[in-house]
């Protein structure tokens, strides 16, 4: 029988060692694996995240800011490859081993568990748009969930990210997370389990946070963590969109951050606006795998 993909709620249902869905991928790729130092502090803390970034994406936002990796780039792996991986970073004193983008190659992220389980905390950092069923796969594998919930508006989902059902989607999975991880245990400084949820302001989409934010506020633990993330740059096909063709205004950064806390949500991560830079953005090359 014939191994059809179903991992994300795209459900392409094509054999991905012949031909590739959405996230035009078909056997595991990676693009960088390496410390990383910008995540929230309970996640990178002083010696930084174990990052795996897997090549492609089920969502391919138009203005992604991993663009050329969510496209395709990358280098291609076997799940044995990838425990190395994690013991390599293991062995760098990464806090976590978090894997970003992973949604596409679960089933491989879970046979390479099986080969080498990590020691420190496994951490899943996707798009928000998942499968309550792939979730479930991974309930004895990841310790942290970090959910993007991008949209509150299908509309805007639809235009900058093809997907007309985001809300619906997304907002079963974080209660799908919350269920596999109830509770957020940090310990000197760093999350050994549990949610973050994370949410990007877009320029002229305020009404878009605040709906997002509104549900957190109503469906989550009040002291549910959330990161409100203000680092947006027009990067990638953003230019077709002038709406969103520039950064933040730092009053629509602040009108975001005073409704997050007007709603009781005290465990909010803010950042600075410096942080709107490509700078930030991470090398994606040969020398970007350990």
């Amino acid at each position: 029988m014939e191994n059809l993909c179903r991992l994300c709620p795209r459900k392409c249902s094509v054999d991905r060692s012949k031909t590739r869905g959405y996230c035009n991928q078909g056997s595991l790729k990676i693009a960088r694996a390496a410390l990383h130092k910008w995540e929230e502090p309970i996640i990178s803390g002083t010696n930084g995240s174990g990052t795996v970034f897997f090549s492609g994406c089920n969502l391919k936002c138009v203005y992604c800011q991993n663009f050329e990796v969510s496209r395709g780039k990358g280098k291609d792996m076997t799940p044995s490859s990838l425990a190395d991986i994690f013991k390599k970073l293991e062995d760098l004193k990464a806090h976590n081993i978090n894997l970003v983008t992973p949604t596409h190659f679960a089933d491989d992220i879970v046979e390479a568990c099986k080969i080498y389980k990590p020691k420190i905390p496994v951490v899943y950092n996707c798009g928000g748009y998942e499968s309550l069923e792939t979730l479930e796969k991974l309930k004895d594998v990841v310790d942290i969930f970090i959910p993007d919930f991008k949209y509150g508006n299908n509309a805007l989902a639809t235009k900058y990210s093809n997907c007309k059902d985001y809300f619906e989607v997304c907002t079963a999975a974080l209660l799908k997370m919350r269920q596999l991880q109830p509770i957020d245990i940090v310990e000197d400084g760093l999350m050994k389990k549990g949610m973050i949820i994370r949410h990007l302001v877009l320029p002229n989409a305020i009404d878009n946070t605040k709906i997002a934010l509104d549900w957190i506020a109503t469906n989550m633990p009040k002291d549910s963590y959330v990161s409100l993330m203000g680092q947006y740059v027009p990067v990638g096909d953003a230019y077709k969109y002038p709406e969103i063709n520039r950064k933040l205004k730092p009053l629509e950064y602040k009108i975001a951050t005073q409704y997050a806390l007007k709603l009781g949500l005290d465990n909010t991560f803010v950042q600075s606006l410096d942080s709107a830079n490509e700078d930030f953005i991470p090398d994606f090359d040969e020398k970007s795998l350990i």
